[in-house]
């Protein structure tokens, strides 16, 4: 799949935007915060739903924009024609997606689901991306088990989906069991379960005699039932005789009160002594008051009197003089500020004259917009030249540093170039010693199986040996036996036989020459001689790829030679252009000064200034202007007061002062309305006392009724006949609040009419008599109860003994309980036991199948990508392992922080490549080799936009020149 185009509705501060993605490697460039990952997260967005709140990712909905989604065109593999995806926000989380093909008909997502085959976010991202973070994870301090197990899931699985559920499975279990554990919950049941059978066959086995204990247990405590109840009652009767005891004094005063009060009841006024000599205190007060102020208001009409009121009209006259007072003052104010500001501002006129240049004024001077705008104008261009002469100039200086840094590089490759015919003569010895190593092979193949034969051979020889020797000493002997018989003819013939037996036995066994191994002995040394003489001859201790290299270098710093040397001279030809550009604007400049009459000594950055302040020395002298004016007003109105207030104050006595005429208005009225005050506050008082002689006049006679109607209700004839009566109701109604406290009392302690006169009636000798008997019952039957107590006790301290504690029955339930909890956590324990051999199973299966995959193509990429320094990579039981173009293995640990970044990326890209039969979806690289160097970095790069069959979204904010422009994007102008 490859995407065509990005149309962003609204995602996060990307809004209203277009970008065409046609070309299988697309180089995305932004700065920071320019919406790379916005982006990207969008392309996820679009293709799998919008985050969801169990992502725990930004859902980037816009906040300045109504439409939140977009539209990805993309093109399958299939050749359909181009395929919109539209996803928007909808009724569900994940947004509303809509799909149309080139013919103009609608899919559903279940059909993008089985186009992309069931893929998901997180399975996309763990394997089709790639971020500077991922590379970073290599660097952890990782073991060397666990950085076998990080590259191995980067080539096997992709993500670390299934170590974190093995990790969480693996931890469960320990949390449920351990064989020699403590504090897992299965154990601890266990420990539980077995503390709770050992008790429960303790109880089972003293069990005996308990239904015995019980019955004597109820028979006891049926009788101690009995004699508490007996208790009770006397414990009663004793308190409520205890209590007749306490209350009699009580009663018996409850009795003595009762007869006292049998009479009728005196009448007084309530709070009557207080009242009277309250009243009695007022009235003497009152006459002595009302003297007083009989004598004040005698003084105060004779002052009245004395008092000499002035007219209204005089008052309104000066009020209106003393109400001019302000303006007045304003006014003289207002000259000496418009004195004073006349002053400075030909003050300031002066000095800015002489901050332009000039000794007089020029108004006349042009000072429009328009020519400040030209200056402006000119100033900007002037800036802006000087900007790039100063640019120019350090840019030369920078690529004549750069050129004498490069010809010492030069010099220093070109003297340790290694001449063509060095490195041939290297090629030479490099091939026979290839040669070499490859005869020598050779000859340990050929002479294995040259000895197998060889004993072979000699193995038939004594079988052969064996045999002939055997025929031949046999027929000897047959043919010794026909000699001895007198038989010639056979003797003879056996004879030959066993001779010629012999005969060929010595001809046979005779010393094989080895002459195979002579041979290949021979070509081994003198092909090694060969290659000695040649070592001797020539200097080839040296690296052939550092030889070549070296040459590469000096070619490539010879051409940057010549691109800088073609640099500097089209810079020195703009550097004089823009020096020519500089004077005429200087000259431009000169001319304005002149225009404006100002010092053409001064700096051309101060022209504008000096505009501005030709401007302000025209608004000066105009403000000169009005000021003059509005202080001839002022002045003319001055003298109009001046006429008008001097005849009117003259009736008062006062003579006309322009520093004194208010002052001496102010103390005029304020005589005046002294006057008038005082004779009002007069007028107050002598109203008020008179009011306050009146009041205490009826205040008077008013406390002599109230108290003849005090003595007429206490039925007195006099003050002292008066206070006798008093002390009789104080008397009475003391014994009736004591009689009715009493009263109060008893009631509360229940003691009725009826018992307070039985009472009342008893010595307190009596009560007491009885109350002691009443203590003896008690006490014997207190002895009684104590000693059915202790049996009792006795017998309850074995049945808790057989008991033990009663939980007979409830261990048996506890156990029953522990047991089917256990059950449950066993059947837990076995299920995730049985999840986690699954996982292991399927991890096991994936990584034998697709891992011997993977490592064959990976080792051509990493092979690529290391530029054939590194030439193969290995997977055996112990790992992972590289191969160094010398022929040593290396482990990961041991190699560089980019080797392993490399090696890390090969093995991803290796398993995208197995994959393409089930996925074939765009990769998204995010900075991921910001930590590369450019030579590194350029061979990515290379690999990306050369080998890789899917296309290639490559976000970064560093910009790589090397791809074309129309293969870049830039994100800057793109973002709102």
């Amino acid at each position: 799949m490859k995407i065509l185009s990005l149309n962003i509705y609204g995602y996060g501060k990307i809004a209203e935007t277009e970008i065409k993605t046609p070309h299988q490697f697309v180089q995305i460039f932004g700065e920071n915060e320019a919406g790379k990952s916005t982006m990207q997260s969008f392309i996820h967005s679009v293709l799998f739903g919008f985050p969801t709140r169990k992502e725990a990712e930004p859902r980037r909905e816009p906040r300045m924009h109504n439409m939140y989604g977009g539209k990805l065109t993309v093109d399958f593999e299939d050749g359909g024609g181009p395929v919109e995806i539209e996803r928007v926000k909808g009724n569900r989380v994940q947004g509303d997606v809509k799909i149309y093909l080139d013919d103009g008909s609608s899919r559903s997502e279940e059909w993008l689901i089985r186009k992309m085959n069931f893929i998901d976010k997180r399975t996309y991202r763990s394997i089709f991306s790639f971020d500077v973070l991922g590379l970073q994870d290599i660097h952890k301090n990782m073991t060397e088990d666990k950085l076998q197990e990080y590259l191995l899931r980067a080539g096997a699985l992709g993500s670390h989906e299934y170590d974190e559920m093995l990790s969480a499975i693996d931890q469960e279990l320990k949390d449920l069991y351990k064989k020699n554990g403590i504090n897992p919950k299965i154990n601890q049941e266990l420990v539980e379960l077995r503390e709770i059978n050992e008790k429960i066959r303790k109880l089972e086995a003293e069990e005996s005699n308990y239904n015995h204990l019980t019955t004597e247990q109820m028979k006891y405590e049926e009788s101690l039932n009995a004699k508490r109840d007996a208790l009770n009652q006397l414990d009663t009767v004793r308190k409520q005789k205890m209590k007749e005891i306490m209350y009699h004094k009580d009663i018996k005063d409850w009795k003595a009160l009762e007869g006292v009060l049998n009479v009728a009841p005196p009448v007084f006024p309530e709070k009557g002594i207080e009242r009277y000599e309250s009243l009695k205190n007022g009235y003497e007060q009152a006459g002595k008051d009302i003297d007083l102020r009989l004598e004040k208001l005698k003084s105060l009409k004779g002052e009245i009197n004395r008092i000499e009121l002035p007219e209204t009209k005089d008052i309104e006259c000066l009020e209106s003089l003393k109400a001019r007072e302000p303006d007045i003052k304003q006014k003289n104010l207002e000259i000496t500020r418009l004195n004073h500001a006349i002053e400075n501002l030909e003050d300031e006129i002066v000095q800015l004259q002489k901050d332009i240049g000039w000794q007089d004024e020029h108004l006349e001077v042009d000072d429009s917009n328009i020519i400040r705008e030209s200056v402006q104008s000119l100033l900007a261009k002037l800036d802006e030249v000087t900007l790039e002469e100063q640019y120019l100039v350090r840019e030369i200086d920078h690529i004549k540093s750069d050129i004498r840094q490069l010809d010492q590089e030069i010099t220093a490759l070109e003297e340790a170039q290694i001449s063509d015919a060095r490195i041939r003569t290297k090629k030479e010895v490099l091939d026979k010693e290839i040669e070499l190593k490859e005869k020598g092979k050779m000859f340990q193949l050929i002479e294995k199986e040259y000895e197998r034969e060889k004993r072979e051979r000699n193995r038939s020889k004594r079988n052969q040996t064996t045999l002939i020797l055997g025929i031949s000493v046999v027929t000897l002997v047959i043919g010794i036996i026909y000699f001895i018989n007198s038989a010639p003819g056979m003797g003879t013939v056996f004879t030959v036989i066993g001779a010629a037996a012999l005969l060929i036995l010595l001809l046979t066994n005779r010393e094989e020459e080895e002459n195979l191994r002579t041979d290949y002995e021979r070509e081994v040394a003198a092909l090694k001689d060969e290659i000695e003489q040649i070592k001797q001859g020539n200097d080839v201790d040296f690296d052939l790829n550092d030889a070549r290299d070296l040459k590469m270098d000096l070619r490539t710093q010879k051409s940057k030679r010549i691109s800088f040397n073609v640099k500097i001279e089209e810079l020195k030809e703009t550097l004089a252009m823009k020096e020519t550009e500089h004077d005429r604007l200087n000259t431009d400049l000169l001319e304005m000064k002149r225009k404006l009459k100002i010092n053409p000594e001064i700096e051309n950055k101060y022209i504008v200034d000096a505009i501005y302040t030709i401007r302000e020395i025209k608004q000066k002298r105009n403000q000169i202007s009005r000021h003059s004016v509005e202080k001839d007003n002022i002045i003319r109105s001055l003298q109009d007061f001046k006429r008008e207030v001097k005849e009117d104050v003259s009736k008062f006595g006062i003579t006309y002062n322009d520093s004194a005429i208010f002052y001496d208005v102010n103390a005029k009225l304020t005589e005046l309305n002294e006057n008038i005050a005082n004779h009002d506050h007069l007028t107050d008082q002598i109203k008020l006392l008179e009011n306050e002689i009146s009041v205490m006049e009826e205040r008077v006679a008013s406390a002599v009724r109230e108290i003849n109607a005090l003595f007429d209700q206490a039925d007195a004839e006099n003050e002292d006949d008066y206070y006798y009566r008093a002390r009789r109701f104080e008397e009475y109604q003391d014994n009736l609040d004591r009689f009715k406290a009493l009263s109060a009392k008893l009631d509360e302690e229940l003691f009725d009419y009826d018992m307070r006169n039985d009472l009342a009636s008893l010595m307190l000798a009596d009560l007491k008599e009885e109350e002691a008997g009443i203590n003896r019952q008690i006490e014997r039957f207190n002895a009684l109860v104590q000693d059915e107590q202790k049996v009792l006790a006795e017998i309850n301290k074995e049945i808790d003994v057989l008991e033990s504690d009663g939980k007979l029955s409830e261990l048996n339930h506890e156990y029953e309980m522990r047991k089917s909890l256990i059950q449950g956590l066993s059947e837990d324990y076995l299920s995730l036991k049985y999840i986690q051999l699954l996982i292991e199973t399927h991890i096991k299966a994936i990584k034998d199948e697709r891992l011997p995959i993977v490592i064959e193509e990976a080792r051509s990429i990493f092979e690529f990508v290391t530029r054939g320094r590194y030439i193969n990579v290995i997977y055996d039981e112990q790992g992972i392992t590289v191969r160094h173009s010398n022929g040593q293995l290396f482990h990961p640990l041991e190699l560089s922080q980019s080797t392993k970044e490399m090696l890390y990326i090969s093995l991803r890209l290796s398993l995208i490549k197995a994959l393409q039969g089930y996925y074939q979806l765009p990769l998204i690289i995010d900075d991921a080799f910001v930590h590369f160097d450019k030579e590194r970095k350029k061979i990515i790069m290379d690999y990306l936009r050369s080998e890789v069959k899917d296309q290639v979204l490559y976000f970064t904010c560093n910009l790589d020149t090397a791809i074309p422009s129309n293969q870049t994007i830039r994100l800057k102008e793109k973002v709102k």
